[in-house]
């Protein structure tokens, strides 16, 4: 699999933020499991120390990045055509004089690695440019983008999830211009810059982060990263400091509680999945998590309960009803894929995906109205900026 936009890195891929499913019981949380799990006396031997923690410079820049970024800037004077020429630079091959940055899906750098490595993945970059661009008197920040979910249709239960993020440049008010496709707008007068940016679309939900958030989604992605290694000292460490950093994202506990999952933990595991749902009764990647742990455990009920909780979500979703509208029209029952995309439309409507599909059924069906109709749409939705 490549995803280029993955930020967080999940043992299980799924989330919602958007279905009607509401808890029908409270949660309780055991707090004997989840203090020695946050304690980290499990995995170290003992409580850890504040001076075992991680302490990374994510913003940090060097002498040679401060001389990069002046130097490619330096021929121009707007804030918008710094902007453009800084990504252009450090995403130009070295060939062609620019620094050469490449995606990797492996590690999360800090800016200043992901320089010297010249590879980043979505947060790293943004980490770079960010850094880079302050550094130049532009107003730069973190930029969250919720992308679509996209399911693994041979698990119908199962669908990945990316956060993912880039940098937003806040140009002066009153300061109006067509952008170009390499580093898009998102609002009239602000440039976004994507590491991915065939990926990013305008209309997608995003929101600027602060510098807490930023570092806690950093943490969190290096330490599963290193769980994956098999390195647990240092992955505990890690997702430690993310929760010191912000403890609200559920996501988080949801990666804390699957370290622990991987270690045969199950009771801190459980713990730490319970406490992540009763601070977003909504994440479906932690009941997901939990159907999978009490699959495990051999409780079946509790596998069931979690399972039932998944699947009325993942009917509700409309990415769920657009695949499932593929898979009609691929055998050509056009009645079924329409009516779900009908449906699917209702719930997001500015899904370009949604209607191309449309527009290919109703071209196929000989119906040049409908299909002029999703079209129009596809043109309004590509070309209208907000």
């Amino acid at each position: 699999m490549k995803l280029p936009a993955l930020a967080m890195v999940f043992m299980v891929l799924l989330f919602s933020g958007c279905s009607s499913v509401v808890q029908k019981t409270p949660f309780s949380t055991d707090r004997g499991p989840l203090a020695k799990a946050l304690s980290g006396e499990l995995i170290l031997g003992h409580t850890y120390r504040n001076d075992e923690l991680p302490n990374v410079d994510l913003f940090g820049l060097t002498p040679e990045m401060r001389h990069f970024a002046e130097t490619v800037t330096a021929s121009v004077k707007r804030k918008d055509a710094i902007a453009e020429a800084l990504h252009q630079s450090l995403m130009t091959s070295r060939a062609h004089g620019g620094r050469g940055i490449t995606y990797t899906a492996y590690i999360t750098n800090t800016g200043i690695d992901a320089f010297e490595q010249r590879q980043a993945n979505c947060l790293s970059y943004t980490l770079l440019y960010v850094a880079m661009a302050r550094h130049l008197g532009l107003n730069a920040e973190v930029n969250e983008v919720m992308l679509p979910p996209t399911w693994d249709m041979r698990d119908s239960d199962t669908y990945l999830f990316m956060r993912h993020v880039n940098a937003k440049v806040f140009m002066p008010r009153g300061h109006m211009f067509s952008w170009v496709r390499v580093a898009e707008t998102a609002d009239v007068g602000d440039i976004v810059v994507d590491l991915e940016m065939r990926r990013f679309r305008a209309h997608y939900k995003q929101k600027v982060i602060d510098k807490d958030l930023v570092a806690a989604q950093f943490y969190s992605n290096r330490g599963m990263e290193f769980a994956a290694e098999g390195n647990a000292r240092e992955a505990f460490l890690y997702l430690r400091k993310a929760l010191l950093m912000s403890a609200e994202p559920s996501y988080i506990w949801s990666n804390f509680g699957s370290f622990y999952r991987r270690q045969k933990m199950f009771n801190e595991a459980e713990a730490i999945y319970l406490h992540g749902l009763a601070i977003n009764p909504r994440d479906y990647t932690i009941m997901h998590n939990l159907a999978g742990l009490y699959l495990e455990l051999g409780n079946k009920a509790k596998n069931k309960e979690y399972q039932q909780r998944v699947r009325q979500h993942r009917n509700a979703n409309p990415y769920y009803m657009f695949k499932l509208a593929e898979e009609f029209a691929q055998k050509n029952e056009d009645e079924k894929a329409l009516e779900l995309l009908r449906k699917a439309i209702s719930k997001e409507k500015d899904e370009v995906r949604f209607y191309r599909l449309a527009a290919e059924i109703y071209e196929r069906r000989g119906d040049k109205e409908n299909a002029g109709l999703m079209n129009d749409k596809i043109y309004q939705i590509n070309t209208i900026r907000f």
